[in-house]
């Protein structure tokens, strides 16, 4: 065996092990059992002694069997049915009539079918003729939303979960593009990070670094512990029969789990702000992420929450409830009397519950005959509509086809600002929500800046207001992990290159298991063209967590680059067993099996799966293009350029091959034209200035 196999084969093994240890992990994460607790040592730590991080989540059985009623009562509620396995009992769509759904801007059908007990979607698209020229089918495997509103839905392969296109508008029972779609299709590669599942889920065995991976059983929808904290030391204390709580026995408040009306004002807006106060941008606190809130903390332990300076009346969005509420003069002026719980029992579901109810709450304030009358076109009374008035329902501006309560209450509410789903160019300021004063204020905004640009807007003003909150608070705070991350990411974003490499050097000598910063710093070596090293970095995140498709792609082609072709290969090989559909991971097996292993027919079958999985991918028609080219077929290579040019006017690949298709039959105006074309958009081609000079010295 020559040395260059072995080391492929040493690499493709290494990789493999990584992996199952990666997958060894994740196992034993789910089934380790919680050691013995020291209730004495809890109780001076912790007031409620779930809070402690050791202490863990149950079930919801656990608690139905002494709390059946309220347990049954939730999850008749909007929360307790946010995510569940599709099935005939909790079906409210139509799959059979309307059930096609045209998007015009990115030219894809969808259809949403039932087949037997499963449910599918299905893309496809359809020439002048109406023949069908791609066809793409998913399985449905979890409802995501109660279904009040609206229901989207989930697939998975090896844990990693996506959302899919195509949602169910409850209200007006309808099929249409699924929240954000409107503006941009990602088809079937948009991520569930951990933010999004948490909100709708308990508790889900995300995986660190992943992005969007999961325990593939998932638990199904959000249970009573995640208002009431970790139910452990709960159960135990109401099953043991030592005397482990004897030192809390005589305490007035069960500390074992927590009530949400006993907790201070802040801890108790936050149990409820954790998931309905969704702001523009979160900001963890350092070394924190979502999962690690508990009911009995302060939102700010966790995370900041950051929104538009400047926010329009109409302006609002599905999980921004609390963002409202907290400008509502009613809320400003209760003085800590008023929380979401005042009007809101988190065990009934809100459309069970009269306006006399709610009515009656804001009479409980209000003084009927106080009110001024003049002006106002309703009678205030007590059998009056409160909420109709002064809390006004409209459309949401990140949601379409939904109609929501307004919960910013005030005097004049009316929704003539609506929002229209249509996103504004304008350069936006960030603000802290409810913690300006914080001690990392200024390290915050700069994060915020810097994930807003990351996620929403690629303005690059959002990067220059960033660096310089980043780099004030980094001389107080050296060590602040996450803000090294993100001015290390400015700094990428921005071009300087240097400045980067030396954050993120930095940032894995004080944090050497984070992933995701040998990543970054490995995607800047190889901008920098230090290749040794940057081979190095994808490893070392790799060593941390095997799984990550984008780092084995990145490593794969950074072997490739450098002629470990073998090494390419394996790696590339490990990314698409974990994501069979990842179209740049086929592409580039292609591209290796096309032109470096001469094996055309393994090039043809993974570059035509990666064109009928996305006819838009242009790098894999170029690669199928120069497949037929190579193969002798240039009519089927011409075809191919020439869709490419439909799709993209400017592309200087099709174009290039076009014109070497062109001098081949010796069709020299064709391919001077070509040539020219080329030349217009990229005066100093080298190759084209040589052929158009040779075309023209030929008779």
């Amino acid at each position: 065996m020559s040395k260059k196999v072995k080391t492929t084969y040493a690499i493709f093994f290494s990789l493999i092990v990584l992996t199952l240890i990666g997958v060894i992990v994740y196992k034993k994460f789910y089934t380790e059992t919680a050691p013995a607790r020291d209730i004495s040592k809890l109780q001076e730590k912790y007031y409620y002694l779930n809070l402690d991080k050791d202490v863990k989540y149950v079930g919801d059985d656990n608690c139905k069997s002494c709390h059946s009623e309220i347990h049954e009562k939730f999850h008749t509620t909007g929360m307790g049915r946010s995510l569940y396995k599709p099935s005939a009992s909790n079906e409210i769509e139509d799959f059979e009539k309307d059930n096609v759904v045209y998007d015009k801007k990115s030219d894809y059908y969808y259809k949403v079918i039932k087949k037997g007990g499963d449910y599918y979607q299905v893309e496809f698209r359809k020439d002048k003729d109406g023949n069908i020229t791609h066809e793409l089918e998913k399985k449905i495997e979890y409802v995501i939303g109660s279904g009040n509103k609206t229901r989207s839905y989930l697939y998975n392969e090896n844990g990693f979960f996506y959302e899919m296109p195509v949602s169910w508008y409850s209200e007006k029972a309808k099929w249409d593009m699924s929240p954000g779609y409107e503006n941009f299709n990602l088809r079937f590669s948009r991520p569930i990070i951990e933010e999004c599942m948490n909100c709708h889920n308990s508790y889900t065995g995300f995986q660190e670094f992943s992005e969007n991976r999961y325990d593939p059983h998932l638990q199904e929808g959000i249970g009573c512990e995640r208002c009431h904290g970790p139910g452990e030391l709960h159960v135990l204390r109401q099953t043991d029969e030592s005397d482990m709580f004897q030192s809390i026995d005589q305490d007035t408040i069960d500390r074992t789990i927590v009530n949400q009306v006993n907790l201070p004002l802040e801890e108790n807006l936050s149990v409820c702000f954790q998931c309905h106060l969704q702001g523009d941008v979160r900001v963890f606190t350092d070394g924190r992420k979502q999962s690690d809130f508990r009911p009995g903390m302060k939102l700010e332990d966790v995370k900041t929450v950051f929104v538009q300076d400047e926010i329009k009346k109409g302006d609002f969005k599905v999980a921004s409830h609390a963002a409202r509420m907290i400008l509502s003069d009613c809320f400003i002026k209760s003085d800590g009397g008023m929380t979401c719980i005042t009007c809101h029992d988190p065990h009934v579901p809100v459309e069970s519950v009269s306006k006399e109810y709610f009515n009656g709450k804001c009479m409980s304030c209000h003084e009927t005959e106080n009110l001024k009358l003049s002006r106002l076109k309703e009678e205030h009374s007590k059998t009056g509509n409160c909420v109709s008035c002064h809390m006004k329902q409209g459309g949401t501006k990140d949601v379409m086809h939904v109609n929501f309560t307004d919960h910013w209450i005030r005097i004049e509410s009316g929704m003539n600002e609506s929002a229209d789903n249509k996103s504004e160019n304008k350069r936006i300021k960030l603000k802290d929500l409810v913690n300006e004063s914080d001690e990392f204020a200024k390290m915050n905004l700069g994060i915020a800046y810097v994930t807003y640009f990351e996620t929403k807007d690629q303005d690059p003003e959002y990067l220059r207001n960033a660096i310089p909150l980043l780099e004030e608070d980094l001389k107080k705070f050296p060590d602040h992990k996450n803000g090294l991350y993100n001015l290390g990411l400015a700094y990428f974003r921005t071009g300087r290159t240097d400045e980067a490499l030396s954050i993120f050097q930095k940032l894995v000598a004080i944090d050497p298991g984070n992933a995701q910063a040998y990543y970054m710093l490995g995607t800047t070596y190889e901008k920098a063209k230090i290749f040794p090293k940057a081979m190095e970095s994808y490893q070392a995140s790799l060593t941390i967590f095997p799984d990550n498709i984008k780092v084995l792609n990145s490593l794969g082609n950074l072997f490739y680059n450098n002629g470990k072709i073998g090494d390419a290969l394996a790696a590339y090989t490990l990314a698409l067993n974990l994501n069979s559909g990842n179209v740049n991971v086929l592409n580039n097996l292609g591209d290796i099996n096309l032109y470096k292993l001469k094996n055309t027919n393994a090039a043809r079958d993974l570059l035509v799966k990666a064109v009928g999985l996305d006819p838009e991918f242009l790098p894999a028609l170029n690669n199928l293009g120069n497949y037929y080219f190579i193969t002798n077929d240039p009519e089927k290579a011409e075809d191919i350029f020439n869709v490419i040019l439909r799709k993209d006017p400017a592309n200087l690949l099709a174009m290039g091959n076009l014109a070497v298709i062109y001098e081949g039959r010796n069709d020299k105006e064709k391919a001077k034209k070509m040539l020219e074309r080329v030349l217009k958009i990229n005066p100093g081609d080298p190759r084209a200035i040589q052929m158009l000079e040779n075309l023209k010295q030929q008779k």
